[in-house]
């Protein structure tokens, strides 16, 4: 009897063993049992007569010959989407996958609204939502098809790709509420700069961009730095340091919670942002409902 080729089951564990990182991962991933999913991956090599993994130390790499199957399966998986999308429009969308990335900072802040509006009407959906570091890495996720869409600054997005614009992200100054007098509501000011520690995120990401613009539109330079790269940490960071940070207004409404106001700033900053993706003829029908809803969605 011939063998029998790989199953499009096999080719998706290997791929979200790879996505995910571990085994553990992507078995509560793809929600199957983590002998399932090894037992998957297993009958893939045996079904290809090659080790697609080897163990370097504690982790485990793809061999070449895993890293062609990946990127043949990342393609075999698309086109199986596709047929996917003409059947399951028909289905009310009541099961299927959607997979978001984006910006750590738009993660937490902007992301919620849009995709909760969307879980309620679909529960059925299968949603996976990861961040990347910055906006090349949010580029290729999209393009090498680790996510359907991604949540990012659209300012300048590749011609290959497509973008949903959303309102514009504002930003807003935190600093103790000791620096400010009762009443006193103004903007941010050279003086509230002046003599204080300023924590921001490494040079290169959005925030810190915006954050030296507002900052160089005061002509004022902050005492001291601290660098971080954890983004949740800004302002619970600058009020024990008695410092100051510029964040989305989202973060920098948390700032009571730590003993902090949140100031305006003279002239606004804020950020263009919106939903990336692939201009695809035949797309994830749960990525074209989702990308429906972002476009019914009210101005804010």
């Amino acid at each position: 009897m011939a063998s029998t080729g790989p199953s499009l089951a096999q080719v998706e564990a290997l791929i979200a063993v790879i996505d995910h990182g571990s085994f553990t991962a992507a078995a509560e991933v793809l929600q199957i049992s983590q002998p399932s999913l090894s037992r998957r991956i297993h009958a893939l090599e045996e079904t290809l007569g090659a080790r697609l993994f080897l163990p370097v130390g504690r982790r485990m790499e793809l061999t070449e010959t895993g890293r062609g199957v990946v990127a043949a399966g990342r393609r075999a998986l698309a086109e199986m989407g596709s047929i996917d999308a003409m059947v399951g429009a028909a289905r009310s969308l009541t099961a299927g996958s959607l997979r978001l990335t984006g910006l750590p900072s738009l993660i937490a802040t902007e992301l919620p609204g849009h995709l909760g509006r969307f879980h309620r009407a679909h529960p059925g959906i299968r949603v996976e939502v990861f961040t990347v570091d910055d906006a090349e890495e949010l580029v290729e996720a999209i393009r090498v098809g680790r996510a359907d869409a991604a949540l990012g600054v659209i300012d300048r997005v590749p011609g290959d790709l497509a973008a949903i614009p959303l309102p514009a992200q504002e930003f807003a100054a935190v600093l103790p509420a000791a620096a400010r007098g009762a009443g006193d509501e103004g903007p941010l000011t050279s003086q509230d700069v002046t003599d204080r520690s300023l924590i921001t995120l490494p040079r290169g990401t959005s925030i810190r961009q915006l954050t030296d613009t507002a900052l160089r539109g005061l002509g004022a330079l902050p005492a001291h730095r601290i660098t971080t790269t954890q983004r949740d940490s800004l302002v619970p960071l600058a009020l024990a340091a008695e410092g100051l940070t510029v964040v989305p207004t989202a973060l920098a409404r948390t700032a009571p919670a730590y003993g902090g106001i949140a100031v305006a700033l003279d002239p606004p900053v804020h950020r263009s942002l919106g939903i990336i993706h692939r201009p695809d003829e035949l797309p994830n029908p749960a990525l074209h409902e989702f990308l429906a809803l972002i476009e019914q969605a009210p101005s804010a």
